[in-house]
């Protein structure tokens, strides 16, 4: 817990001085390229999947508008909805996903890229091979779990 500011008015020793300042990462132009093209491919994977789940959904639309005459039992109703709210929901996860990589591929882009946006610290890169998207050291992602 920061310390309260004395009755100087001037903070003490342990009160934070600002936002963190932003560290230029440490990787090699070798090693930020490596990490790129991994990043670059996974985004067109997440990019192939959610058009595959988009096109399976509007497919589906168009077959209930055809089908809309015959009756269709209750458990078969309930079994399609499930379905469609699952692909919804894969679409959502995926759609987070690729916002994590566009954000791991501007920190390429300006050099800070394997530093931990939460204590300024370089990720290992044992954690950017395993998540090449991560911002944070593994500390940090702990300890959001454990909250």
């Amino acid at each position: 817990m920061p310390r309260k500011a004395s009755s100087t008015g001037k903070p003490q020793k342990d009160a934070p001085q600002g936002p963190l300042k932003v560290i230029e990462t440490y990787l090699s132009d070798e090693e930020l390229e490596h990490f790129k093209q991994i990043l670059l491919k996974r985004r067109e994977e997440v990019l192939r999947d959610l058009d595959i789940l988009r096109s399976s959904l509007s497919e589906e639309s168009v077959e209930d508008s055809i089908n809309s005459n015959y009756s269709m039992h209750m458990a078969d109703h309930g079994t399609e909805t499930m379905d469609r709210e699952q692909r919804f929901m894969f679409i959502a996860r995926d759609e987070k996903y690729l916002g994590y990589i566009d954000q791991a591929l501007e920190r390429i882009r300006n050099r800070t890229y394997g530093m931990c946006v939460k204590s300024g610290k370089p990720i290992p890169k044992k954690r950017l091979e395993a998540v090449p998207h991560t911002a944070v050291r593994i500390e940090f992602k702990e300890n959001k779990k454990k909250a």
